[in-house]
């Protein structure tokens, strides 16, 4: 699988090699010298200017004679079609007087020195293709952070009630970390893969546990890089099963503070100078804590503040939530998560006929939320704005991944769906060879693109088409966007007529 942005190549040699003008803009010259002395001599045989770009074959520039001008044809009009080759010239002059008889090349194949270059040289017609070239998407290789759920809820048993499951298979935990362990392994070369966990019991009231993603220190972290997915295993096949007292009330259970989790990968990700985007997979199973047992709706709300400011950082997440018959993981929650991460209009979950003021109502009193709100910016006295998170309507588009924890498939066939959506459906074609393409969006019909040498369909919501508000963006959308986003589509095809586009 490949994820870098594009590269623009040319896709014949006269592609896009210098910002050319459209098909019947010149005439070449020839510069065969003629021999000395000659009568009007023949500057070579007709030169076709052929499929691959040749301006004829060399023509003989004369044989040896007394002074005088050569007039020689450098051949009929050269079929400009496939290399961009046009006319290979009208009358080609054979030089004044010149030296005995050097052959004069007509044009050198396979280039548009000669034999035209997208239309320059004269006779290529109108109306025709203007610009042809092909993209082929160079891998800028992703970084994507795997935060994954450590609570006590992901060791529960899927099919009983029993809290530290026994029968190890038969948990979250276990499904969840075969999943992972297989796709990152089939991504090992072309993804940057780090991997941490969401955990921490809870230190307050007399429980005596830690939490040190309090103080941004991040749980089990194995830092991003290439080939990591053996490190990564190791890491993950080497941490501690609960003990069943640790789910009991009054134990010291494993608890769940996303928001920290997330903080400390955003700082970690904003330090990170390697090339390529950035990413998180948020994966977990329940609703978030301070790493105690306070209000759900206050972790909720610090949550989507968090991955709110991770897109600020232009870091995306994608957001699972795995969907079991044990654990209360609401529909809003996830919704809200995933258009937060997406950095999209996101709708507060509360129940119906509360506003956001509800959030601060019920808060307020949690010194974590509290704290949060502060570190916001936003207002801290009673209101609908007095959230750490900032809400709005309508909801955005993108949804969570809700795979069934039990169902092993669904879990590598959603991952693999996650990570293919780090591959961009939308190009930006500012620097062509030095060149910025704009598309005059008016006459986009006229244009065709291809993925892989099948034509795309113009559509703007399943299909490709030109940002009206900047044409040099082309962006590909539904199954057109899901075809780029195979592992095997690499190359994308274009051709606009000469009246469609415009370089600069």
């Amino acid at each position: 699988m490949r994820f870098r942005p594009a590269r623009i190549l040319p896709l014949f040699a006269y592609g896009l090699a210098a910002a050319m003008g459209c098909a019947g803009a010149g005439t070449p010259t020839v510069t065969g010298a003629a021999g000395k002395g000659g009568a009007s001599s023949t500057a070579g045989t007709t030169g076709a200017a052929g499929t691959v770009g040749a301006a004829g074959t060399t023509g003989n520039a004369g044989t040896t004679g007394s002074g005088g001008t050569v007039v020689g044809a450098a051949g009929t009009t050269g079929t400009g079609a496939v290399g961009g080759s046009a006319t290979a010239g009208t009358t080609g002059r054979g030089g004044t007087t010149g030296v005995a008889g050097t052959t004069g090349a007509a044009g050198v194949a396979g280039t548009g020195v000669v034999s035209g270059v997208a239309g320059t040289m004269g006779g290529g017609g109108t109306g025709g293709g203007c610009m042809k070239a092909e993209i082929v998407y160079e891998p800028q290789t992703p970084t994507v952070y795997l935060v994954v759920d450590r609570s006590g809820s992901m060791f529960h048993c899927l099919s009983s009630s029993q809290c530290v499951c026994s029968t190890k298979t038969d948990s979250s935990w276990s499904t969840l970390k075969t999943a992972i362990e297989t796709v990152i392994t089939q991504l090992d070369a072309e993804v940057r893969f780090g991997f941490t966990t969401i955990y921490g019991t809870d230190p307050t009231n007399n429980r005596g546990g830690m939490c040190p993603l309090i103080n941004g220190t991040l749980a089990d972290n194995v830092a991003p890089s290439l080939g990591n997915a053996a490190k990564i295993k190791t890491t993950y096949d080497n941490l501690a099963w609960p003990a069943e007292a640790e789910c009991q009330t009054g134990g010291k259970k494993f608890e769940s503070p996303a928001m920290y989790s997330i903080r400390a990968v955003t700082k970690a990700l904003m330090a990170d100078t390697t090339p390529g985007g950035k990413y998180i997979i948020f994966i977990t199973d329940g609703q978030e804590d301070f790493c105690d047992d306070s209000l759900e709706i206050c972790a909720s709300d610090s949550t989507v503040g968090a991955l709110q400011a991770a897109f600020t950082a232009n870091i995306k997440t994608i957001v699972f939530g795995l969907q079991t018959m044990q654990f209360n993981l609401p529909p809003a929650v996830l919704d809200a998560f995933a258009n937060a991460g997406a950095g999209e209009t996101t709708v507060a979950s509360l129940m119906s006929g509360l506003d956001t003021t509800a959030i601060f109502d019920q808060c307020q009193g949690v010194m974590p939320w509290r704290t949060d709100l502060t570190a916001s910016g936003h207002p801290t006295t009673r209101g609908p704005t007095a959230t750490v998170g900032t809400y709005g309507t309508p909801a955005g588009p993108t949804k969570p991944f809700k795979p069934n924890a039990t169902d092993q498939n669904m879990l590598v066939t959603q991952l693999s769906a996650a990570l293919a959506g780090v591959k961009s459906c939308s190009f930006d074609l500012n620097d062509v060879n030095g060149k910025m393409i704009k598309v005059d969006t008016t006459k986009l019909s006229q244009g065709h693109v291809l993925i892989q040498g099948v034509e795309v369909p113009l559509s703007a919501t399943n299909g490709w088409t030109v940002d009206a508000a900047a044409p040099s963006t082309l962006v590909f959308s539904g199954s057109a966007c899901t075809t780029w986003r195979m592992p095997s589509s690499t190359k994308i095809g274009l051709e606009f007529p000469c009246s469609s586009i415009i370089f600069e």
